[in-house]
């Protein structure tokens, strides 16, 4: 019985068709290593009145806001560009200036669209008559020829 099973084992194995060689496999070209894609860092743009990185220790005048109450008016400003904002204008209006110091704080003044206007912003404790917020500066702005009172603050 040994015998049979291996003479059937012999005669399978002769009688399986035989295979072609395999082809070689085509040469593996050399390819430069690709550098890891690192995305872009967002843009660097802050929002009005907002310190952007490394500033936080810079004149506190330099970045500030102005704001007021009845009627209501905020005057965001970077350096000598001011953007004057309403709850009826709330993209706002931009403006560039001359800046000057003052004693106690800072004036930025000049003209847009044929109208003078000049924020001025200096120590002074002031509410500004909503809330029960004090804040350190007081502030007045003139565009043309509306006069407007109130408060204002380092950017932060």
């Amino acid at each position: 019985m040994k015998f049979t099973i291996a003479s059937l084992s012999l005669l399978l194995a002769a009688c399986t068709p035989s295979q072609p060689p395999a082809e070689p496999a085509p040469p593996v070209e050399a390819v430069a290593p690709v550098a890891p894609v690192t995305p872009a860092p967002p843009a660097a743009e802050a929002p009005a009145a907002k310190r952007v990185a490394g500033q936080e220790n810079a004149d506190p005048l330099q970045i500030f806001r102005a704001f007021g109450t009845e009627p209501f008016w905020n005057v965001n400003v970077e350096n000598t560009k001011l953007t004057y904002t309403t709850p009826e204008d709330q993209t706002g209006v931009v403006m560039e200036g001359t800046r000057r110091a003052l004693a106690d704080g800072v004036e930025i003044a000049g003209q847009h669209d044929g109208k003078a206007f000049v924020v001025t912003i200096s120590s002074g404790t002031c509410s500004d008559g909503m809330s029960d917020n004090t804040y350190s500066l007081e502030s007045t702005f003139r565009f043309g020829e509306v006069d407007y009172k109130g408060c204002g603050e380092a950017a932060k």
